[in-house]
């Protein structure tokens, strides 16, 4: 049996220039897991995958060449994560054995509310990362990203795929996204070997030290945003070749630049500074574009912690979901400060990249 586990993301810094190629965002892996089992399958059975997002019953994946399907609402994601992974084996002459894989969330709570920590991120790795082991394909850390990212680029050609970077690393991750298009052409041309060992224009993916200094603070609105809606909002705006979006991105990386820094150096003050700086440049973002990345509760969010000398911010998309306070310590001020204001504390932290992989195999 394998098992893979997969953390969810928040944004740092960086969550709307990442999206375009080349730009840089810094996030942290959180407390919260997506799992997925897999187990040999008897060969006249064949392939299955089980999700309570696909229904009741393992639903049979089917292989035939490089080509897989699942007749289930929402697989397109795992489907095209298995299809990667097998043309993979296929190029490496490596026999596709069946299995049986099975996927559980911890993103969302009882109820099914969603908290925006990058669930599909979470879910293509922990795909990756468990069929590439049943295979006894040699994957690294920068191979899972990479095959992550070439399956859902075939879905969403725009997403950053920096969900994915943080649920591959854990713990504070610095990324630059490559050119989308770049790579999907990559694939479609060379193959997906050949993918994982040719370079990606504008990549940088780097596991960051764990600073001691800095405390993650995690508050909710309760009202979860659509990050594929707000950033396709983003690019349909005319305002993306202006010169204040051009000062907008060139600020973001110089926060994200000096995010790495105070991180590396595990200088709180630093760091505290950065985030004071990224809000408001997501607050000029917001005034030039009109896309509404901070609502009502999450203005309420950062009020609340400037009361208590805290610097917060949005993270993600915004229009709803999650802010986040970087502290020197744990901070009851603060959370009481956010109750008070409406704001759900979410009792998370960030993970160390050790506590990220296959966890157990046997």
């Amino acid at each position: 049996m394998i098992v893979a586990e997969a953390p969810g993301k928040l944004f740092v810094n960086g969550e709307y220039a990442v999206v375009e190629p080349g730009r840089h965002a810094i996030i942290v892996g959180v407390s919260k897991f997506i799992r997925a089992t897999l187990r040999p399958a008897v060969p006249a059975e064949g392939s299955t995958v089980s999700s309570p997002h696909f229904g009741s019953q393992p639903v049979p994946v089917l292989i035939e060449g490089d080509l897989v399907s699942i007749e289930a609402p929402g697989a397109e994601l795992v489907r095209e994560c298995i299809r990667v992974v097998v043309q993979l084996a296929r190029e490496r002459a490596i026999d596709i054995a069946p299995f049986a894989l099975e996927i559980e969330s911890e993103l969302d709570d009882e109820s099914g509310r969603k908290f925006g920590l990058g669930s599909s991120g979470a879910v293509a790795v922990v795909t990756v990362r468990a069929l590439a082991q049943h295979l006894g394909l040699d994957v690294d850390d920068e191979a899972v990203y990479r095959l992550a990212s070439l399956a859902t680029i075939e879905l969403r050609p725009a997403a950053s795929c920096a969900d994915i970077a943080t649920s591959t690393l854990g713990g504070w991750v610095h990324y630059a996204s490559p050119d989308r298009l770049a790579v999907r052409e990559l694939r479609r041309t060379r193959g997906v070997a050949a993918s994982l060992s040719d370079a990606w224009p504008g990549l940088v993916l780097e596991a960051l030290p764990d600073p001691s200094s800095t405390v993650l603070h995690v508050g909710w609105t309760s009202a979860p945003a659509s990050t594929a809606e707000l950033v396709g909002t983003l690019h349909a705006g005319d305002w993306r070749s202006s010169a204040e979006y051009a000062r907008f991105l060139e600020e973001s990386d110089r926060i994200t630049a000096a995010l790495v820094v105070a991180v590396r150096s595990d200088t709180v003050d630093h760091a505290l500074t950065a985030i004071r700086d990224a809000e408001a440049n997501l607050e000029a973002l917001d005034e030039l574009s009109g896309i509404g990345i901070r609502t009502k509760a999450l203005k309420a969010l950062i009020a609340a912690a400037r009361s208590v000398g805290i610097p917060a911010k949005t993270s993600g998309a915004g229009g709803g979901d999650c802010g986040i306070a970087l502290a020197p310590a744990r901070n009851e001020a603060l959370d009481a400060a956010w109750r008070a204001a409406g704001i759900e504390v979410l009792n998370l932290h960030v993970v160390p990249h050790s506590r990220v992989g296959v966890r157990e195999h046997g």
